[in-house]
């Protein structure tokens, strides 16, 4: 299962994907323009949902 966008500042938001099995597959850099910090990374998070099929 792969989820598209998570902002890397949103560290709340990174830690409870964690917690349920999903890891960073990926980075897009500058790609989501935050209201302060200007343009921030963002992650793209996948977890295999079937044990055994996928590394």
């Amino acid at each position: 299962m792969q989820f598209n966008l998570v902002v890397s500042t949103n560290t709340a938001g990174i830690r409870c994907w964690e917690r349920n099995g999903f890891r960073a597959i990926g980075t897009l850099p500058a790609a989501f323009r935050h209201r302060q910090l200007g343009y921030v990374d963002a992650h793209v998070m996948f977890q295999v949902l079937v044990k055994g099929k996928v590394p």
